[in-house]
């Protein structure tokens, strides 16, 4: 966390524009919020908070509403994507409402399992929403902070945000476009991919109810 956050920052700097890195702890029992608290107070542009309660959607809520400038830009903290995607996705969102990085239009070395398990997902998603977006993972992607705050109250507990803000940006007339990303990630989930895996169609069959409803 320290390293990764020491190279954001680095690269940052590198950009020659101003930032802010929101780290968030959310339900973390290990020592993230020691370390968390250390780098905000080691680092200006480093901000840190800890929730109680897990939940990632509840951290990204909060980052929403902690984001001091216009843009914000999702990172996994261990960095697994290429951080090229930061500056391709700022100059992006100058002209558009989100951007999206797809593991699957660029390079992904990751497990045949998860892979597949992407596909599955993906086109299950092509069929009921009518999108064909190519990634709907948390991490390698940036939005414009006004239209998250246009469907904060939709964010839930968990991981289904993306998918969620991209298909209400997109059916409200929103710009949404997806670039490739680099990806190199054997790590072991860190979330249980049965109960993942439930929550995200669980999800994905009640935003479709919704949309063959009519409800916004």
């Amino acid at each position: 966390m320290v390293d990764n956050t020491e190279r954001l920052l680095a690269f940052l700097d590198g950009l020659g524009r101003e930032y802010e890195v929101i780290i968030g702890s959310n339900g973390s029992t290990d020592s993230t919020t020691a370390l968390g608290v250390d780098l905000s107070r080691r680092f200006k542009p480093v901000t840190f908070f800890h929730l109680p309660q897990r939940g990632v959607g509840l951290a990204f809520r909060e980052f929403v509403r902690r984001a001091r400038h216009p843009l914000l830009v999702s990172l996994d903290m261990d960095l697994s994507v290429d951080l090229s995607f930061v500056p391709t996705a700022l100059d992006l969102l100058e002209t558009h409402d989100i951007v999206v990085g797809s593991k699957k239009l660029g390079n992904q070395n990751r497990s045949l399992f998860r892979r597949l398990g992407s596909e599955l997902f993906l086109w299950t998603v092509r069929r009921l929403l009518g999108i064909a977006y190519e990634d709907y993972s948390i991490a390698a992607k940036a939005f414009r902070v006004a239209t998250l705050r246009r469907f904060l109250d939709r964010i839930d507990l968990g991981s289904s945000y993306v998918l969620e803000t991209c298909f209400l940006t997109h059916r409200a007339g929103g710009r949404v476009i997806q670039v490739p990303v680099s990806c190199e990630d054997w790590r072991a989930s860190k979330f249980n991919l049965l109960h993942e895996a439930f929550y995200k169609y669980r999800h994905l069959v009640g935003l479709w109810l919704r949309y063959r409803r009519g409800v916004e």
